[in-house]
Protein backbone atom coordinates (compact mmCIF):
# COMPACT_ATOMS: atom_id res chain seq x y z
CA UNK A 1 0.00 0.00 0.00
CA UNK A 2 3.24 2.52 0.85
CA UNK A 3 4.71 1.38 -2.24
CA UNK A 4 1.15 2.08 -4.31
CA UNK A 5 0.71 5.54 -2.59
CA UNK A 6 4.25 6.42 -3.11
CA UNK A 7 3.25 5.52 -6.91
CA UNK A 8 0.72 7.83 -7.26
CA UNK A 9 2.07 10.60 -5.08
CA UNK A 10 4.95 10.46 -8.21
CA UNK A 11 2.73 10.72 -10.64
CA UNK A 12 1.04 13.71 -9.43
CA UNK A 13 3.85 15.48 -8.88
CA UNK A 14 5.58 14.75 -12.41
CA UNK A 15 2.17 16.44 -13.60
CA UNK A 16 2.45 19.80 -11.38
CA UNK A 17 3.03 21.52 -14.94
CA UNK A 18 -0.36 21.15 -16.03
CA UNK A 19 -1.72 23.08 -12.62
CA UNK A 20 0.41 25.85 -13.68
CA UNK A 21 -1.33 28.91 -15.19
CA UNK A 22 -2.13 29.53 -18.61
CA UNK A 23 -0.26 33.11 -18.49
CA UNK A 24 2.86 30.63 -17.23
CA UNK A 25 2.75 27.87 -19.81
CA UNK A 26 2.28 30.33 -22.44
CA UNK A 27 5.56 31.93 -21.37
CA UNK A 28 7.08 28.15 -21.83
CA UNK A 29 5.56 27.63 -24.90
CA UNK A 30 7.11 30.80 -26.33
CA UNK A 31 10.82 29.68 -25.53
CA UNK A 32 10.18 26.86 -28.13
CA UNK A 33 9.38 26.46 -32.09
CA UNK A 34 5.57 26.28 -32.52
CA UNK A 35 6.42 22.56 -34.42
CA UNK A 36 7.20 21.87 -30.77
CA UNK A 37 4.41 23.50 -28.81
CA UNK A 38 2.05 21.93 -30.99
CA UNK A 39 3.05 18.61 -30.13
CA UNK A 40 2.21 19.42 -26.46
CA UNK A 41 -1.04 19.07 -27.64
CA UNK A 42 -0.99 15.83 -27.40
CA UNK A 43 -0.68 15.39 -23.62
CA UNK A 44 -3.92 15.53 -22.15
CA UNK A 45 -7.53 17.22 -22.69
CA UNK A 46 -5.84 20.26 -20.29
CA UNK A 47 -2.68 20.57 -23.36
CA UNK A 48 -5.21 20.77 -25.82
CA UNK A 49 -5.92 23.71 -26.53
CA UNK A 50 -2.47 25.53 -24.45
CA UNK A 51 -0.63 26.37 -27.58
CA UNK A 52 -3.42 27.58 -29.44
CA UNK A 53 -3.92 30.47 -27.24
CA UNK A 54 0.12 31.79 -27.18
CA UNK A 55 0.44 35.59 -27.73
CA UNK A 56 3.61 34.59 -29.65
CA UNK A 57 4.11 32.25 -32.27
CA UNK A 58 7.87 31.53 -33.30
CA UNK A 59 7.92 29.74 -36.66
CA UNK A 60 11.59 28.49 -37.14
CA UNK A 61 12.60 26.66 -40.32
CA UNK A 62 16.03 26.53 -39.22
CA UNK A 63 15.23 23.97 -35.82
CA UNK A 64 15.55 20.01 -36.64
CA UNK A 65 12.49 18.16 -37.00
CA UNK A 66 12.13 14.90 -37.71
CA UNK A 67 7.93 14.89 -38.48
CA UNK A 68 6.67 14.13 -41.91
CA UNK A 69 5.35 17.52 -42.84
CA UNK A 70 7.58 20.01 -44.42
CA UNK A 71 7.82 23.32 -43.00
CA UNK A 72 5.36 25.25 -45.54
CA UNK A 73 2.43 22.25 -45.22
CA UNK A 74 3.14 23.09 -41.40
CA UNK A 75 2.26 26.64 -41.49
CA UNK A 76 -0.59 25.85 -43.87
CA UNK A 77 -1.95 23.67 -41.47
CA UNK A 78 -1.35 24.92 -38.33
CA UNK A 79 -1.74 29.01 -38.64
CA UNK A 80 -5.68 28.75 -39.07
CA UNK A 81 -6.14 26.40 -36.08
CA UNK A 82 -4.65 29.09 -33.68
CA UNK A 83 -7.53 30.69 -32.24
CA UNK A 84 -6.46 33.49 -29.70
CA UNK A 85 -8.50 36.84 -30.47
CA UNK A 86 -4.99 38.35 -30.55
CA UNK A 87 -1.71 37.34 -31.70
CA UNK A 88 1.11 39.99 -30.35
CA UNK A 89 3.67 38.53 -32.10
CA UNK A 90 4.36 36.20 -35.02
CA UNK A 91 8.02 35.41 -35.52
CA UNK A 92 9.14 33.39 -39.25
CA UNK A 93 12.68 32.31 -39.47
CA UNK A 94 13.14 31.22 -42.89
CA UNK A 95 16.38 29.02 -43.81
CA UNK A 96 15.98 28.47 -47.68
CA UNK A 97 14.39 30.25 -50.72
CA UNK A 98 10.87 30.30 -50.91
CA UNK A 99 8.71 32.07 -53.62
CA UNK A 100 5.91 31.63 -51.69
CA UNK A 101 6.36 32.67 -48.29
CA UNK A 102 3.42 35.32 -48.15
CA UNK A 103 0.66 33.48 -49.78
CA UNK A 104 1.35 30.06 -47.07
CA UNK A 105 1.33 33.10 -44.41
CA UNK A 106 -0.73 36.35 -44.27
CA UNK A 107 -4.39 34.28 -45.80
CA UNK A 108 -4.25 31.28 -43.10
CA UNK A 109 -3.88 34.31 -39.99
CA UNK A 110 -7.41 34.08 -38.41
CA UNK A 111 -6.01 36.54 -34.93
CA UNK A 112 -5.75 40.15 -34.54
CA UNK A 113 -1.99 40.89 -35.37
CA UNK A 114 0.24 42.77 -33.67
CA UNK A 115 3.88 42.28 -34.95
CA UNK A 116 4.98 40.11 -37.51
CA UNK A 117 9.04 39.67 -37.54
CA UNK A 118 10.28 37.61 -40.82
CA UNK A 119 14.32 36.64 -40.69
CA UNK A 120 15.83 34.92 -44.13
CA UNK A 121 19.40 33.88 -43.43
CA UNK A 122 20.68 31.26 -46.21
CA UNK A 123 23.74 32.06 -48.42
CA UNK A 124 22.39 32.02 -52.17
CA UNK A 125 21.92 34.52 -54.99
CA UNK A 126 18.59 34.66 -54.65
CA UNK A 127 15.96 37.07 -52.66
CA UNK A 128 12.87 35.91 -51.76
CA UNK A 129 9.66 37.87 -52.72
CA UNK A 130 7.61 38.77 -50.08
CA UNK A 131 4.54 40.60 -51.26
CA UNK A 132 1.71 42.63 -49.20
CA UNK A 133 -1.67 43.02 -50.31
CA UNK A 134 -3.64 45.92 -48.97
CA UNK A 135 -7.04 43.78 -49.20
CA UNK A 136 -6.06 41.39 -46.68
CA UNK A 137 -7.66 42.11 -43.50
CA UNK A 138 -4.55 40.74 -40.77
CA UNK A 139 -2.95 44.20 -41.94
CA UNK A 140 -5.14 46.58 -40.89
CA UNK A 141 -4.42 46.32 -37.39
CA UNK A 142 -0.48 45.42 -37.24
CA UNK A 143 1.74 48.30 -35.74
CA UNK A 144 5.18 46.45 -35.69
CA UNK A 145 6.64 44.65 -39.35
CA UNK A 146 10.68 43.91 -39.04
CA UNK A 147 12.33 42.14 -42.14
CA UNK A 148 15.77 41.24 -42.13
CA UNK A 149 17.61 39.40 -44.62
CA UNK A 150 17.53 37.74 -48.41
CA UNK A 151 13.97 39.33 -49.00
CA UNK A 152 12.83 41.43 -51.89
CA UNK A 153 9.82 43.40 -50.52
CA UNK A 154 6.82 44.79 -52.76
CA UNK A 155 3.41 46.38 -51.72
CA UNK A 156 0.53 45.33 -54.06
CA UNK A 157 -2.19 47.81 -55.09
CA UNK A 158 -0.72 50.88 -52.60
CA UNK A 159 -2.14 53.45 -51.12
CA UNK A 160 -2.89 52.11 -47.23
CA UNK A 161 -1.97 48.74 -46.47
CA UNK A 162 -0.73 49.31 -43.34
CA UNK A 163 -3.30 52.25 -41.45
CA UNK A 164 -1.96 51.45 -38.33
CA UNK A 165 1.67 50.73 -38.68
CA UNK A 166 3.56 52.53 -36.26
CA UNK A 167 7.35 50.66 -36.32
CA UNK A 168 9.03 49.42 -40.00
CA UNK A 169 12.08 48.14 -39.23
CA UNK A 170 14.29 46.82 -43.04
CA UNK A 171 17.49 45.35 -42.97
CA UNK A 172 19.54 43.97 -45.69
CA UNK A 173 16.39 43.80 -48.19
CA UNK A 174 16.38 44.73 -51.21
CA UNK A 175 13.04 45.73 -52.98
CA UNK A 176 11.16 44.14 -55.43
CA UNK A 177 10.92 47.69 -58.37
CA UNK A 178 13.51 49.71 -56.64
CA UNK A 179 12.53 52.91 -56.36
CA UNK A 180 8.69 52.44 -56.73
CA UNK A 181 8.41 49.80 -54.61
CA UNK A 182 10.16 51.70 -51.70
CA UNK A 183 7.72 54.34 -51.94
CA UNK A 184 4.95 52.15 -52.42
CA UNK A 185 5.69 51.40 -48.56
CA UNK A 186 6.29 54.16 -46.90
CA UNK A 187 3.46 55.60 -48.48
CA UNK A 188 1.58 52.43 -47.20
CA UNK A 189 2.08 53.59 -43.79
CA UNK A 190 0.33 56.90 -43.19
CA UNK A 191 1.16 56.73 -39.32
CA UNK A 192 4.73 55.63 -39.36
CA UNK A 193 6.60 56.55 -35.93
CA UNK A 194 9.97 54.38 -36.39
CA UNK A 195 11.67 53.47 -39.21
CA UNK A 196 15.25 51.56 -39.69
CA UNK A 197 17.20 50.82 -42.50
CA UNK A 198 20.27 48.98 -42.24
CA UNK A 199 22.66 47.85 -45.08
CA UNK A 200 19.80 47.97 -47.92
CA UNK A 201 21.02 46.44 -51.23
CA UNK A 202 20.27 48.72 -53.82
CA UNK A 203 22.59 47.42 -56.93
CA UNK A 204 23.77 50.55 -58.41
CA UNK A 205 22.44 54.40 -57.49
CA UNK A 206 18.67 54.59 -55.40
CA UNK A 207 17.41 57.30 -54.45
CA UNK A 208 15.32 56.70 -50.75
CA UNK A 209 12.92 59.27 -50.40
CA UNK A 210 11.49 59.30 -47.01
CA UNK A 211 8.75 61.68 -46.97
CA UNK A 212 6.45 60.56 -43.96
CA UNK A 213 4.99 63.72 -41.98
CA UNK A 214 4.45 61.48 -39.13
CA UNK A 215 7.67 60.04 -38.27
CA UNK A 216 9.20 60.69 -35.19
CA UNK A 217 12.52 58.32 -35.49
CA UNK A 218 14.17 57.52 -38.17
CA UNK A 219 17.59 55.43 -38.01
CA UNK A 220 19.74 54.78 -41.22
CA UNK A 221 22.55 52.51 -40.89
CA UNK A 222 24.53 52.04 -44.52
CA UNK A 223 27.78 50.62 -43.03
CA UNK A 224 30.23 49.72 -45.70
CA UNK A 225 28.32 49.23 -48.54
CA UNK A 226 26.59 46.65 -49.40
CA UNK A 227 28.25 46.30 -53.00
CA UNK A 228 31.38 48.16 -53.96
CA UNK A 229 28.50 49.88 -57.06
CA UNK A 230 25.96 50.66 -54.92
CA UNK A 231 25.40 54.80 -55.20
CA UNK A 232 22.78 55.44 -51.50
CA UNK A 233 21.45 58.37 -52.01
CA UNK A 234 18.20 59.86 -49.21
CA UNK A 235 15.90 62.85 -49.82
CA UNK A 236 14.39 62.98 -46.41
CA UNK A 237 10.84 65.29 -45.41
CA UNK A 238 10.18 64.79 -41.58
CA UNK A 239 8.92 67.33 -40.31
CA UNK A 240 7.97 65.97 -37.35
CA UNK A 241 11.18 63.71 -36.36
CA UNK A 242 12.62 64.07 -32.95
CA UNK A 243 15.58 61.28 -33.28
CA UNK A 244 17.83 61.10 -35.99
CA UNK A 245 20.59 58.25 -36.31
CA UNK A 246 22.93 58.30 -39.55
CA UNK A 247 26.17 55.67 -39.85
CA UNK A 248 27.04 56.69 -43.13
CA UNK A 249 29.55 54.94 -45.06
CA UNK A 250 28.93 56.35 -48.78
CA UNK A 251 25.80 57.48 -49.04
CA UNK A 252 24.80 61.50 -49.51
CA UNK A 253 22.08 62.97 -48.21
CA UNK A 254 19.18 65.60 -48.40
CA UNK A 255 17.34 67.22 -45.82
CA UNK A 256 14.35 68.92 -47.53
CA UNK A 257 13.37 71.11 -44.89
CA UNK A 258 13.57 71.87 -41.35
CA UNK A 259 13.05 69.61 -38.61
CA UNK A 260 12.04 72.33 -35.17
CA UNK A 261 11.12 69.03 -32.94
CA UNK A 262 14.26 67.47 -33.44
CA UNK A 263 16.20 67.18 -29.80
CA UNK A 264 18.36 64.22 -29.90
CA UNK A 265 20.95 63.05 -33.35
CA UNK A 266 23.70 60.59 -33.29
CA UNK A 267 25.62 61.16 -36.62
CA UNK A 268 28.83 58.99 -37.75
CA UNK A 269 30.25 60.04 -40.61
CA UNK A 270 33.60 59.06 -42.94
CA UNK A 271 36.10 61.91 -42.77
CA UNK A 272 35.94 62.34 -46.55
CA UNK A 273 32.57 62.84 -45.93
CA UNK A 274 32.43 65.64 -43.43
CA UNK A 275 31.41 68.71 -45.73
CA UNK A 276 28.10 66.99 -45.71
CA UNK A 277 27.73 67.36 -41.69
CA UNK A 278 27.70 72.11 -41.76
CA UNK A 279 24.75 71.08 -44.31
CA UNK A 280 23.12 68.33 -42.11
CA UNK A 281 23.55 70.25 -38.45
CA UNK A 282 21.72 73.35 -40.66
CA UNK A 283 18.22 71.42 -39.72
CA UNK A 284 19.24 70.61 -36.39
CA UNK A 285 17.31 73.86 -34.81
CA UNK A 286 16.10 72.59 -31.30
CA UNK A 287 18.47 70.14 -30.86
CA UNK A 288 19.36 69.26 -27.29
CA UNK A 289 21.27 65.39 -27.50
CA UNK A 290 24.25 65.12 -30.02
CA UNK A 291 26.41 62.17 -30.53
CA UNK A 292 29.14 62.64 -33.27
CA UNK A 293 32.06 60.04 -34.44
CA UNK A 294 35.05 62.39 -35.58
CA UNK A 295 38.45 63.39 -34.31
CA UNK A 296 38.78 66.17 -32.47
CA UNK A 297 40.67 68.25 -35.49
CA UNK A 298 37.77 67.21 -38.01
CA UNK A 299 34.94 68.88 -35.27
CA UNK A 300 36.38 71.42 -34.47
CA UNK A 301 37.40 72.73 -38.25
CA UNK A 302 33.82 71.99 -38.87
CA UNK A 303 31.61 73.00 -36.27
CA UNK A 304 32.88 76.11 -35.26
CA UNK A 305 30.58 78.87 -35.89
CA UNK A 306 28.20 76.42 -38.03
CA UNK A 307 25.84 75.14 -35.09
CA UNK A 308 22.62 76.95 -34.83
CA UNK A 309 21.47 75.94 -31.55
CA UNK A 310 22.73 76.54 -28.41
CA UNK A 311 20.29 74.46 -26.24
CA UNK A 312 22.35 71.30 -26.53
CA UNK A 313 22.47 69.54 -23.02
CA UNK A 314 24.05 66.69 -23.62
CA UNK A 315 27.12 65.94 -26.16
CA UNK A 316 28.79 62.48 -26.91
CA UNK A 317 32.05 62.48 -28.52
CA UNK A 318 33.34 59.50 -30.50
CA UNK A 319 37.09 60.09 -30.79
CA UNK A 320 39.57 58.58 -33.16
CA UNK A 321 42.76 60.70 -31.96
CA UNK A 322 44.24 62.05 -29.13
CA UNK A 323 42.24 64.75 -27.00
CA UNK A 324 44.02 67.93 -27.18
CA UNK A 325 42.70 70.54 -24.14
CA UNK A 326 42.85 73.82 -26.88
CA UNK A 327 40.35 71.49 -29.25
CA UNK A 328 38.18 70.56 -26.47
CA UNK A 329 38.18 73.33 -25.23
CA UNK A 330 37.27 74.88 -28.92
CA UNK A 331 35.00 72.42 -29.19
CA UNK A 332 32.99 73.39 -25.83
CA UNK A 333 32.70 76.93 -26.13
CA UNK A 334 29.86 76.01 -28.74
CA UNK A 335 27.39 74.26 -26.29
CA UNK A 336 27.40 77.23 -23.30
CA UNK A 337 24.53 74.69 -21.65
CA UNK A 338 26.17 71.70 -22.16
CA UNK A 339 25.19 69.61 -18.77
CA UNK A 340 26.29 66.39 -19.88
CA UNK A 341 29.40 65.11 -21.38
CA UNK A 342 30.63 61.71 -22.81
CA UNK A 343 34.10 61.32 -24.26
CA UNK A 344 34.20 57.56 -25.90
CA UNK A 345 37.87 57.45 -27.11
CA UNK A 346 39.67 55.11 -29.48
CA UNK A 347 43.91 54.61 -28.92
CA UNK A 348 44.83 54.89 -32.89
CA UNK A 349 47.31 57.59 -33.43
CA UNK A 350 50.28 58.99 -32.16
CA UNK A 351 50.46 61.02 -28.44
CA UNK A 352 51.15 64.98 -29.08
CA UNK A 353 52.86 66.98 -26.17
CA UNK A 354 51.34 69.09 -23.50
CA UNK A 355 49.72 72.82 -24.67
CA UNK A 356 49.26 75.95 -23.27
CA UNK A 357 45.96 76.28 -20.56
CA UNK A 358 43.26 78.02 -22.44
CA UNK A 359 43.08 81.70 -21.25
CA UNK A 360 39.37 81.51 -21.07
CA UNK A 361 37.06 78.37 -18.90
CA UNK A 362 34.29 77.92 -21.43
CA UNK A 363 30.98 78.76 -19.98
CA UNK A 364 28.93 75.20 -19.97
CA UNK A 365 32.11 74.11 -17.47
CA UNK A 366 31.85 76.82 -14.95
CA UNK A 367 27.70 77.40 -14.92
CA UNK A 368 25.93 74.17 -16.43
CA UNK A 369 28.17 70.57 -16.79
CA UNK A 370 27.00 67.97 -14.18
CA UNK A 371 27.94 64.74 -15.94
CA UNK A 372 31.30 63.48 -17.00
CA UNK A 373 31.52 60.04 -18.71
CA UNK A 374 35.03 59.12 -20.53
CA UNK A 375 35.50 55.72 -22.00
CA UNK A 376 38.69 54.46 -22.55
CA UNK A 377 40.85 57.12 -20.49
CA UNK A 378 44.67 55.56 -20.43
CA UNK A 379 46.15 58.21 -17.94
CA UNK A 380 48.08 59.78 -21.22
CA UNK A 381 50.10 62.87 -20.68
CA UNK A 382 47.52 64.52 -22.64
CA UNK A 383 44.87 63.24 -21.25
CA UNK A 384 45.59 63.89 -17.96
CA UNK A 385 45.86 67.55 -18.91
CA UNK A 386 42.16 67.29 -19.86
CA UNK A 387 40.99 65.84 -17.48
CA UNK A 388 42.55 68.04 -14.45
CA UNK A 389 41.05 70.88 -16.45
CA UNK A 390 37.52 69.67 -16.46
CA UNK A 391 37.83 68.68 -12.98
CA UNK A 392 38.98 71.51 -12.13
CA UNK A 393 36.48 73.95 -13.92
CA UNK A 394 33.85 72.18 -13.69
CA UNK A 395 32.52 73.90 -10.66
CA UNK A 396 28.42 72.55 -11.07
CA UNK A 397 29.99 68.80 -11.67
CA UNK A 398 28.29 65.77 -9.77
CA UNK A 399 29.45 62.56 -11.41
CA UNK A 400 32.65 61.85 -13.22
CA UNK A 401 32.50 58.16 -14.60
CA UNK A 402 36.05 57.43 -16.08
CA UNK A 403 36.21 53.58 -17.85
CA UNK A 404 39.74 52.75 -17.56
CA UNK A 405 42.22 51.34 -20.84
CA UNK A 406 45.17 49.93 -19.34
CA UNK A 407 44.87 46.64 -17.86
CA UNK A 408 48.16 46.86 -15.99
CA UNK A 409 46.82 46.56 -12.25
CA UNK A 410 50.14 48.73 -10.90
CA UNK A 411 49.78 51.04 -13.92
CA UNK A 412 45.97 51.71 -13.36
CA UNK A 413 45.93 51.99 -9.26
CA UNK A 414 48.32 55.02 -10.04
CA UNK A 415 45.96 56.36 -12.71
CA UNK A 416 42.95 55.99 -10.27
CA UNK A 417 45.06 58.16 -7.38
CA UNK A 418 45.85 60.57 -9.83
CA UNK A 419 42.34 60.99 -11.09
CA UNK A 420 41.02 61.18 -7.27
CA UNK A 421 43.46 63.67 -6.18
CA UNK A 422 41.97 66.14 -9.03
CA UNK A 423 38.58 65.35 -7.78
CA UNK A 424 36.48 67.73 -5.92
CA UNK A 425 34.63 66.28 -2.84
CA UNK A 426 31.29 67.51 -4.04
CA UNK A 427 31.70 65.23 -7.18
CA UNK A 428 31.22 61.51 -6.91
CA UNK A 429 33.71 59.46 -8.78
CA UNK A 430 33.23 56.54 -10.39
CA UNK A 431 36.05 54.07 -11.94
CA UNK A 432 35.69 51.12 -14.07
CA UNK A 433 37.48 48.59 -16.04
CA UNK A 434 37.01 48.82 -19.80
CA UNK A 435 35.36 45.56 -21.14
CA UNK A 436 37.16 44.45 -24.01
Amino acid sequence: MKAARMGIEEVTCSDTISHLPDDLLFRILSLVPVRIAVSTSLLSKRWNYVWKMMPTLVYDETCPYNGSLGFDQFCRMSLPLHEAPVLKTLNIKLGKYSDSIDALLFPNIRSILLEIIITLNYHQVFYSPIRFPNNLKVFKTLLVLKLEGRIAVDVVDSPVCFPSLKILHLKRVRFQYKEESFKRVLSACPVLEDLYLQRLCSHGRFMFTISVPTLQRLSIDTESVYHCYDDLRFEINTPSLNNLKINDRGGCFNFVEDMPKLVEANISLLESETGKLMKVLTYFRALEHLSLRLSPSILASHLKGTLISKRIVHLELHIYDTIQLSLLTHLLEEYPKLRSLKLNQNHWFPKRGIEDQPRSVPECLSFHLETLEWIGYAGTLEENEVATYILKNAHCLKTATISLYSTDTEKRMLIEKELRSMTKGSCQLVILLLDY
